[in-house]
């Protein structure tokens, strides 16, 4: 794994634990922010996918996964 998959993978762990604490910690359930947590660490991890099976150029860290 290199080390630009790793930071995408580490990225998208982080988003997806704010996402778990939230939801396990506040009353009421903060539904928009988790949602949106969730939806990064979706991103993040797709990206670290595209860039373990080889994206050229490594991945912009831009929000849109069209560019593929």
């Amino acid at each position: 794994m290199t080390q630009e998959t790793r930071e995408w993978y580490n990225m998208a762990a982080m988003d997806l634990g704010v996402a778990r604490h939230l939801d396990a910690t506040y009353h009421p359930k903060p539904l928009e922010i988790i949602c949106y947590h969730c939806q990064q660490a979706a991103e993040k991890a797709i990206k670290a996918l595209i860039v373990y099976y080889g994206a050229e150029g490594g991945m912009p860290k831009l929000h849109d996964l069209s560019f593929f």
